[in-house]
């Protein structure tokens, strides 16, 4: 019943039905159509048939769109990272308009996107600029806008006029279109709204104080508010000038005022009722472990976000004021009554690439298909642009930059002494950074499908066409030449931290981060599964691992101890360190300090850990299901069939169990969240979730060995030798296969280290949920299924004991290189995400953890440089210094006499 009713919710918010029905009418119509005899009723219905396809064919050009922008952001992000996104969509949208005027588009392309370029203005501002205001606005500092509200104010009110009035003016006395100046007007309060997106990414990167920050987005928020409400008031006198009934409307300074008011309050008063209730609504949903309250919080946010800008519209006021209210009111109301803020946050960051994408790209496929009409001769016989009009625009963006730092400085005597203040040099920056964006576009576009739509009257829609070029060109030319400028002048002012300053901070950083990671070392090391690590491999692999000295390793040790908790301490296997970094002069300078500490550990006065070492090489105490099993409660009067319907409920249990202890893994980077690796570990769980349903026992690594022999690994395989062979030279078909058979037994030996941490995290959760009360007795059911957990394993370890010692050592070796490495870029994205470290500085030294990650993937040594035998290793061996490690003598004798037997073997 509750599913039902989720469908008919579902089916009422979206009209699907509605839409299922029209398809089913569609295909009736069609198929009676195609019985038909009467050849007028034929082609009627042909007619309507091809309508019907021709609406259907709009689906394909905003998927198509976001396809290409999947493609632009990745060559940009890896190639190009100073061309602007955005710019390069609006790039590709004009090639693309050209191609589809030009008639060398075809087919459902070409079709799909003459539907959106004809779309009319009201339905294409009431597509983008709800989604794209809300998630502007959503991301504001409140505390900050509040304290410079009143200087916001005076960026978006007076400057905005006064920009609207000189722009205007601009238009009216130098360009020879014959404007008239109410057209002039909506021309400049087009040009007026600003788009911070490509800089406040940057200010992002680059770590711009949070000042500048709310100046620039704050004037855009309310930037875009007031251009539209001057925009619409002059929009209104213009269109009255078409002489058309019902179009337009000539508004007086008194009309003007109280239009103006009405616009500005009457939608801040809508967004902020909006506002009100969505947050009410917030605090209703309030199961914050329902994955349903969640979603439907962010379903509640859009629908108020497009309800609110149609209200506003309806009702005669300005529908984006009414947006950035509903946006305010929101994120200083509502944000802690979120349930999910990174699905909120994920949410709106999908959707504001997914608008701008497919309104840049729509942009330039409009000013695209006017360029190819330019060689198209319109009544009159003359060309619609002319290379004066690119003169033109080429002057406009200089007079356009010349107002913008006049206004700015105009103004500076006044927004410098209130609000939070200002200073000349973010003066000087807001004044070039004012790039022209998203919202122009939309309102360009907007009148002219409006223009189209009422008049055929070539001489107004030439007027339109040529508003929209000189938007969309400057709209280019910010994004071309404003934007990608931006960070040198802010480096320049002296805006961001300077460079040496910074240095000093990322270079302590980056010691906190060799001290962390030389911790996850020690952790490893003290890993059953990576005793034998080759510390060669890890200094070949592991750059910032190569010269660590004693002291440092000795650091790190008393890190690992004391982050762990005693009962499952266990002491890092260092036998393949020491011998590296024994001839520090360190070491010596401090042996008679060292070898007193010794003296008082063997005394009995050492630290009460230090009791419980155990020899490094040891199996780890993992509980004996045997002695769990003399512990347990066994009830005689339990039947055999009420033990196996509860052992196959903790079956599934513990299979839940072992899928969280997967995450886990992924979350501490010993396993990668992508890739044909966690692709079969979780396919296995599936196929033995499938048989523990129908009571039968654990099998998980009998579905891992057949999710292991499908198409996962060799597909895996397959990949890796074709990226090595991007950059190595030609090999022999010996050497390849050979290197197949490396990467297969890299993935197999990968998986069964991950099955066996898997099945030891899983095997203490629990227990640890069955003993939670203090009972240290377990039932029958539970031990039925942890002795299955334990054979599982066993059949994992036999395993991994046919492959050659060496060869998984040397694989462990590198796989816990990748495993430091992950946790190293796991450390400073953390750095990043607490704020600490901006965007692009954490991103550079991220992407150097990922080269260092994917050389060793691809390293095929058995041997690297440095590598000591095992009898030098015993030479090389500290006589009595363990002490300083936390670590017996006893332990040294057992590491020496297992380093001789080796030793002897070869």
């Amino acid at each position: 019943m509750l599913t039902d009713k989720r469908v008919r919710d579902y089916c009422r918010r979206t009209n699907i039905d509605l839409i299922l029905i029209g398809f089913i009418v569609a295909g009736y119509s069609y198929h009676a159509d195609a019985e038909a005899v009467d050849g007028n009723t034929t082609t009627e219905n042909h007619h309507e048939e091809s309508q019907t396809e021709r609406e259907i064919d709009a689906v394909f050009f905003p998927w198509f769109a976001q396809i290409l922008g999947i493609a632009v952001y990745y060559l940009l992000s890896r190639y190009a990272r100073a061309i602007p996104f955005t710019a390069m969509m609006f790039l590709i949208g004009m090639a693309y308009g050209v191609a589809v005027e030009m008639g060398t588009g075809h087919g459902v392309v070409a079709e799909s996107a003459e539907i959106w370029m004809k779309i009319p203005g009201e339905l294409f501002l009431l597509i983008f600029l709800p989604g794209l205001l809300y998630v502007e606005a959503y991301h504001v500092d409140v505390h900050l806008f509040l304290k410079s509200f009143s200087q916001l104010l005076v960026f978006a009110f007076p400057m905005v006029l006064s920009g609207t009035a000189l722009t205007a003016l601009v238009a009216y006395y130098i360009f020879p279109y014959e404007w008239s100046f109410d057209l002039c007007m909506t021309f400049g309060a087009i040009l007026c709204a600003t788009d911070p997106v490509a800089v406040a990414v940057l200010m992002n990167e680059l770590g711009a104080p949070p000042r500048l920050r709310m100046h620039i987005s704050g004037e855009s928020l309310l930037n875009d508010g007031s251009a539209y409400v001057f925009f619409n008031i002059f929009k209104a006198r213009f269109l009255y000038q078409l002489a058309i009934p019902g179009v337009g409307e000539k508004i007086g300074w008194g009309e003007g005022f109280k239009m103006f008011f009405q616009l500005s309050l009457g939608g801040m008063c809508i967004g902020i009722a909006f506002g009100i209730g969505t947050v009410l609504v917030l605090y209703l949903l309030k199961h914050r472990l329902s994955g349903e309250d969640s979603v439907t919080q962010v379903v509640l946010t859009i629908s108020a976000a497009y309800l609110t800008y149609f209200s506003s519209e309806h009702s005669h006021c300005s529908g984006i004021i009414g947006v950035l209210f509903l946006g305010l009111t929101v994120k200083a109301f509502g944000e802690n009554l979120v349930n999910n803020t990174h699905l909120m946050k994920h949410f709106w960051e999908i959707t504001e690439v997914l608008l701008n994408t497919l309104l840049f790209t729509l942009a330039g496929c409009v000013f695209g298909g006017m360029l190819v009409d330019a060689d198209k001769d319109v009544e009159g016989n003359d060309i619609l642009f002319e290379p004066q009009d690119w003169g033109y625009l080429f002057l406009l963006f200089l007079l356009l930059l010349a107002i913008r730092f006049f206004l700015i400085f105009a103004f500076y005597p006044l927004i410098s002494n209130i609000g939070i203040g200002t200073d000349w040099r973010e003066a000087l920056f807001m004044s070039y950074s004012g790039l022209r964006g998203a919202v122009g576009l939309a309102l360009a576009l907007s009148l002219l499908s409006e223009v189209y739509g009422i008049t055929s009257d070539v001489v107004y829609r030439r007027f339109t066409e040529k508003v929209f070029f000189f938007t969309g060109g400057i709209a280019m030319l910010t994004l071309v030449i404003n934007a990608p400028t931006c960070g040198p002048m802010l480096k320049k002012l002296g805006l961001v931290t300077p460079t040496e300053t910074r240095l000093k901070i990322i270079s302590k950083y980056r010691l906190r981060m060799i001290q962390h990671s030389l911790t996850e070392y020690m952790s490893l090391l003290a890993d059953e599964r990576f005793h034998e690590l080759d510390f060669t491999v890890v200094r070949a692999h592991v750059p910032f691992l190569r010269d660590i000295n004693y002291e440092q390793l000795k650091a790190a040790v008393k890190r690992h101890e004391e982050k762990t908790p005693p009962r499952s301490y266990s002491h890092p296997n260092l036998a393949n360190v020491l011998p590296y970094i024994n001839s520090d002069p360190a070491l010596d300078e401090n042996y008679e300090v060292k070898d007193r500490k010794a003296k008082k550990s063997r005394d009995g006065s050492g630290d009460r850990r230090q009791e419980r070492s155990s020899f490094p090489r040891l199996p780890s105490a993992r509980p004996s299901l045997r002695d769990c099993a003399r512990g347990s409660v066994w009830d005689l009067r339990t039947s055999i069939v009420e033990i196996k319907m509860e052992a196959n409920e903790e079956r599934l249990i513990f299979i839940k169990a072992l899928r969280s202890a997967y995450y886990h893994l992924i979350e501490k980077g010993e396993v990668e969240s992508r890739g044909f690796l966690p692709y079969s570990l979780f396919k296995s769980l599936d196929y033995a979730q499938d048989k523990a349903a129908r009571g039968q026992p654990l099998s998980d690594w009998d579905a891992l060995c057949a999710a292991s022999n499908s198409f996962a690994c060799h597909v895996n395989m397959v990949l890796l030798r074709v990226k090595r062979m991007f950059r190595l030279s030609e090999i022999t078909a010996n050497e390849f296969h050979a290197e197949l058979g490396h990467f297969g037994m890299l993935f197999l030996v990968q998986e069964i280290l991950a099955f066996t941490k898997a099945h030891e995290i899983a095997e203490k959760a629990f227990k640890d949920l069955s003993q939670g009360d203090g009972n240290c007795e377990l039932t029958q059911a539970e031990n039925i299924v942890l002795q299955e957990s334990a054979d599982q394993v066993l059949l994992a370890e036999q395993a991994l004991d046919k492959f050659d010692a060496k060869e998984v050592q040397q694989i462990k070796s590198h796989y816990a290189c990748t495993i430091i490495l992950n946790r190293a870029a796991a450390y400073y994205e953390r750095l990043s995400h607490q704020g600490l470290m901006s965007e692009r500085e954490a991103g550079e030294l991220i992407e150097e953890m990922e080269a260092n990650i994917l050389h060793t993937k691809e390293c095929l040594d058995n041997s690297h440089d440095g590598e000591l035998s095992d009898r030098h290793k015993i030479e090389m061996m500290p006589d009595d210094n363990w002490s300083s490690l936390h670590l017996r003598n006893s332990t040294l004798k057992c590491v020496t006499e297992n380093l001789k037997e080796d030793a002897d073997e070869v």
